[in-house]
């Protein structure tokens, strides 16, 4: 008996042993399972935020460049037209003319003038200069298409708010990431060539004629291998929109609509697979910021970002994405702003002809004389130029270009030295009108002084509102899910120029005038060569009684007294 109750409790002994032991495999088995089923699902997660990241990018639409002709490539980093070296490539266009990019017979021609620091640069003896490298093309693209993704999602959660409150959220974007970046480049003093080299800036907004613009640009230039275009395409590629179109017909009460439309033409793509803008963009003279129209924040901000493409080219242009150029358009460029007296402190501008008729042998159009105050509560009332001065063509006297007043948009060329001292202000989003009066300002307190060009270099294509062709502020009016949007905001950051060229109105917002000048960062305001009274004195301006005058020297095309 005793044996058999022995026997049965080793038994149960170890009946309740294998019990334990399948116990504990069960829940190894069971802890096992939950870990990897919580390491799958982090995997899941992980994909599933990666495909909304993707498709986030190619909805806002990322930088990109055509890496050779006849392919786009979507690169993280885009691969953009620079040159990389400095082979010996003939031009297909001009024959055997050099194309290195600094001729020797153009180095000793354009030396004067290289480089102007400013009025108030500190004696290289006085200070200890931390040395500090100007941010490469890859690096400009990335900060830039960085601060475009921020802002654009910082819009979004601010979509029906106060105009206030959308300030704020694009001030804390700009000084999250493009302060600390134009503080980079306003420290490095980005040396400037001597080569004769243009550097031609166009912001263009979901326009058809960009192709065109580039092809004008390259043909006719007498040294193409000198010239890089900077071009910061904006396009809609999909669930895009026409312009408001007018359909009644004349005499009829007007009538307007707005129509779905296909993807805006790419224009860079179009010229770079060309015959003839394929051998431009494989040696790097076209430089390439795209941005999706639902980000564009008009032409004020985008020929901001396209100045940052500028790379130390001598000579620095502006243009529209519609123009045609006339023959050799880059030697006279460069031959009438060393011409000036006052070079390289010098700026040429005028507002382009219509495309008609014989304009390259026309005489001078669009002296920019005179300008007036808006009677518009919607513009601001903020000054308009006009171009002429006295009569729409002027016949200029010799031996040199005859001094003006005002600086357009449109057309502007100068020595590319003005961008350390006077560089394009990046807070100054859905601003169209007070442009061209802010470009006059502060080129005029900076020392510079303007000019006509004796010959028209450029022509313009003016476009009438019945061509129904896009505004960029209709874009913003869809963003923002309201009409009027952009102008509710533009009617409160217009102060920050106002403020800026004398007007005696309040600001609606002091916080539009934040960073205008910083004590470490560039200066965005006026210069102090000369000052604002003189300026508008010189120009024939009263901003209290908001009145003009045009001065009777540029009229007659005589220069102005002292």
């Amino acid at each position: 008996m005793k044996r058999s109750h022995r026997r049965l409790a080793e038994m149960t002994a170890r009946r309740k042993a294998r019990e334990a032991r399948k116990e504990r495999r069960t829940r190894c088995c069971r802890w096992f399972c939950i870990r990897l089923a919580i390491v799958a699902l982090g995997s899941v997660f992980s994909a599933v935020l990666l495909i909304m990241s993707h498709m986030e990018s190619v909805q806002h639409g990322k930088s990109f460049a055509v890496s050779h002709a006849g392919s786009t490539v979507h690169r993280p980093h885009p691969e953009v037209f620079e040159r990389r070296a400095k082979p010996t490539v003939h031009s297909l266009l001009r024959g055997n003319d050099r194309d290195d990019g600094k001729p020797q017979e153009l180095e000793e021609h354009y030396r004067e003038g290289e480089r102007f620091e400013g009025q108030n640069d500190v004696p290289p003896d006085e200070v200890e200069e931390e040395i500090v490298t100007p941010p490469s093309l890859e690096e400009i693209i990335a900060t830039l298409r960085t601060f475009l993704d921020e802002v654009h999602r910082a819009f979004g959660r601010a979509r029906r708010k106060t105009r206030e409150e959308v300030w704020a959220a694009y001030v804390g974007v700009a000084e999250a990431h493009l302060l600390p970046f134009e503080r980079r480049i306003h420290r490095s003093k980005r040396p400037v060539r001597t080569d004769g080299s243009v550097f031609i800036s166009i912001a263009a907004y979901r326009d058809h004629m960009l192709a065109n613009t580039l092809t004008e640009l390259f043909t006719h230039a007498s040294k193409p291998e000198l010239v890089i275009a900077g071009v910061v395409q904006q396009n809609c590629e999909v669930n895009c929109r026409t312009g408001v179109q007018v359909v009644s017909k004349p005499g009829e009460p007007v009538r307007t609509k707005v129509s779905d439309a296909p993807a805006d033409k790419d224009g860079v793509a179009e010229f770079c697979t060309s015959e003839l803008g394929a051998p431009h963009c494989k040696a790097g003279r076209v430089r390439v910021l795209r941005v999706n129209e639902s980000e564009s924040m008009g032409p004020a901000f985008a020929r901001y970002l396209a100045s940052k493409l500028w790379l130390g080219e001598q000579f620095y242009a502006q243009i529209d994405a519609h123009m045609w150029a006339r023959d050799a358009w880059d030697d006279e460029l460069r031959a009438e702003l060393m011409a000036t007296p006052s070079y390289p402190r010098s700026v040429m501008s005028a507002y382009p002809p219509p495309e008609q008729g014989s304009w390259q042998n026309a005489g001078s159009y669009g002296k920019l004389c005179s300008a007036t105050f808006s009677t518009s509560p919607v513009e601001a009332h903020i000054l308009r130029l006009s171009g002429g001065g006295g009569g729409r063509s002027m016949a200029a006297p010799e031996p040199e270009p005859p001094r003006s007043i005002y600086v357009g948009a449109g057309f502007f060329a100068a020595h590319a030295s003005f961008l350390q001292v006077a560089p394009f202000d990046p807070f100054l989003p859905f601003v169209f009108m007070g442009e061209e009066i802010m470009l006059t300002t502060r080129f005029y307190t900076n020392g510079f002084d303007v000019y006509s060009p004796r010959k028209n270099l450029f022509a313009h294509q003016y476009r009438p509102g019945r061509m129904g062709l896009p505004k960029f502020w209709e874009t913003q009016d869809r963003t923002f899910g309201s009409g009027g949007s952009n102008t509710r905001f533009m009617l409160m950051i217009v102060d920050r120029v106002k403020a800026l060229v004398g007007y005696t109105s309040p600001v609606k917002n002091p916080a539009v005038l934040k960073h205008v000048q910083d004590a470490d960062g560039p200066n965005y305001g006026l210069g102090t060569v000369r000052s604002l009274p003189q300026f508008l004195a010189f120009a024939g301006l009263d901003m209290v009684a908001m009145t003009s005058r045009q001065p009777a020297w540029c009229a007659r095309n005589e220069y102005p007294p002292n």
